[in-house]
Parts: structure tokens; C-alpha cells; sequence
């Protein structure tokens, strides 16, 4: 029997450029020139599917991604002694809910806003940067790649390991509306889309890290749950070190304009946090870790290879 067509809006994407198919994306710093620079990026045009109607609903172990009910107990999500000593606490035992994991161990937590100074014609979310990309985003992108795994031997002690984004709103009086976040369902997506890039972290103090950007792909499947509410947390993978299979490891996001977003509507304000998730031995450990590391492209589109994971 067929599915019912799920509902969906048309928006846009910021993509990595085919050129840095198969090859290392330098960070915009390191290209001279301009037309490249200005380049790197496109925008391509998406169908972004409701995931509300999904049935059965969207897993993180098939989609990568899923919704949660979690309302939080932390009166202010702006209160940094808060959010660590406790939203922390609920982030970490949301994780175990839905992975069955061991233990857990919180990375950091960062904050998006949304932006209302926008020139006229953008849709209302946040500020667009030279290279087409939004502001502090990077393009639809996925935060770590296996080189990560070399800043976790302390914390994994052996184990395989999964790192999972906990995302929600810290307004506490309002859905999401502006700028809400689109996930790409991991199956759909291509070894050949994934870009590996240098690229700077997005906390301070700031560090060198390889991360992806993603190609366009017309066969990449978008969901968004729309008005997302207070107590509502989006949850998705996003490395895992027992999937073998690349583009299983990782869920590409990004923010986008939901053309039925009312003019009025407030402005995004949300947190997310990294949960590292403990399994069980990774009796492979070391080798499957350089196998993993060995997919990464090392090689910028120069040829000169990359030291930038390195250092």
C-alpha cells in the first residue's frame, strides 16, 4: 500500500561546490582568490518534508535523527551554571533514553540566534556571509569527522562511542518558527556528497578541526519538524564509531527559511548540546579508527595535502 504524500515547503540549501568532490575544502582564508573564494558555496533549491507525518516516525539509527519529548526543568537556558550542572544532566540521560548506551559524557553546548537585521529580500533568520553561506554555519554541513576521535581516548577508554547533538529552543514561551533546523536522512545521502573541510570550531577558544560540508545531491531526502515547541528536543547523530559505513556515521543539517514563517513571528534562540554516548568494547579500536581516518581526503584541490588535522 502507498504512503500518503507528506506535506513540505520549498526553501534552499548552502552546498558545498562540486569541485571539492574527492578532495580537501581549504578554509575560505587560505584561497586568494576571490572568485573562488566567493564561490565555494552554493545555493541550491530544496523540498523540505514535514517529519511529523513519518510513519513509522524518523530513528536515529535509520534516519539519523528523531524527535523527542523532553521538557526541561531549567527555568533559564541562558544561565551558564544551569546549563551545565543540570540542563547537562538532562541532556545526558535523554541520550541514554533513546540509545540504550552505557554511560554518557557532555562535550560543550553552544547557542544560534536568529538575526532581524536583515537586508530587504532575505528571509528572516541569519546573516549571509560572502560565499553564500549563512553566517557561522559553514553551508548544510555535519560538525566531526573521524579525526575527532583523537581529542576522546580519555573519555571512550576503549569502547565504541557515538556522538549525538541534543538541539532545542531556550525560549521557553514559544515554537520554533524562524530559521528551523532542516536534517537530512542519512540514507539518502552519497560517500561521494561528503566534503571534508578545515575548518575552525565554533566555540572559544577557537580550534582546528576537520568537519564536513555537503555536496548537492538531488537524491538527499530533507525533514524539518515544524513549530517545534518548548518542550520538544531534536536529537541527531552525529559520528559513530560503530557504523562502518560512512555516510551512516553523520547527519547533514542546516537552518532554513520555512516559507511559512509569519512576519511576526519571534526570532529563533536555541541550544545545542554534544552527548557523547559510551557503548560496548571497540576491540578493533585502533585499526578501524585509521580505516575510518583513511577515507578523509588529504589532499587539497592544489594537491598539496593538508596539514591542518595535524596541528
Amino acid at each position: 500500500m502507498s504512503q500518503t504524500p507528506l506535506p513540505f515547503v520549498d526553501s534552499t540549501g548552502s552546498f558545498a561546490n562540486d569541485r571539492y568532490r574527492r578532495v580537501r575544502m581549504p578554509p575560505p582564508e587560505w584561497v586568494p582568490d576571490a572568485n573562488e573564494r566567493n564561490t565555494m558555496y552554493q545555493r541550491k533549491s530544496i523540498r523540505v518534508y514535514d517529519a511529523r507525518l513519518l510513519e513509522p516516525p524518523p530513528s536515529l539509527d535509520k534516519h539519523g535523527f528523531t524527535l523527542a519529548d523532553a521538557e526541561t526543568t531549567v527555568t533559564d537556558l541562558h544561565d551558564q551554571d544551569m546549563v551545565t550542572r543540570r540542563f547537562y544532566d538532562e541532556c545526558s540521560r535523554l541520550v541514554r533514553r533513546l540509545t540504550g548506551c552505557s554511560g554518557t559524557r557532555v562535550i560543550q553546548h553552544q547557542y544560534r540566534n536568529g538575526y532581524n537585521g536583515l537586508p530587504a529580500g532575505h528571509p528572516r533568520g541569519h546573516r549571509p556571509t560572502a560565499n553564500g553561506s549563512p553566517g557561522g554555519y559553514g553551508g548544510t554541513h555535519a560538525d566531526i569527522s573521524p579525526f575527532a576521535e583523537n581529542r576522546w581516548n580519555e573519555f571512550v577508554d576503549g569502547r565504541h562511542c557515538a556522538m549525538y547533538n541534543v538541539w532545542r529552543s531556550t525560549d521557553l514561551e514559544h515554537d520554533i518558527e524562524v530559521m528551523p533546523l532542516a536534517v537530512c536522512d542519512m540514507q539518502t545521502v552519497a560517500f561521494d556528497d561528503m566534503i571534508a573541510a578545515d575548518a575552525w570550531g565554533g566555540i572559544l577558544p577557537r580550534r582546528r578541526l576537520v568537519s564536513y560540508r555537503l555536496a548537492y545531491n538531488p537524491a538527499q531526502r530533507w525533514y524539518y519538524f515544524p513549530r517545534m515547541t518548548p518542550r520538544e528536543t531534536l536529537v541527531f547523530k552525529q559520528y559513530d564509531t560503530r557504523q562502518e559505513v560512512a555516510n551512516l556515521r553523520t547527519t547533514y543539517h542546516g537552518a532554513i527559511a520555512d516559507p511559512t514563517t509569519p512576519d511576526d513571528a519571534p526570532l529563533r534562540e536555541t541550544i545545542e548540546v554534544r552527548v557523547l554516548a559510551l557503548f560496548d568494547e571497540d576491540t578493533d579500536r585502533e585499526a578501524r579508527r585509521a580505516r575510518f581516518q583513511a577515507q578523509v581526503p588529504n589532499a587539497l584541490p592544489n594537491g598539496v595535502i593538508s596539514s591542518w588535522a595535524a596541528r
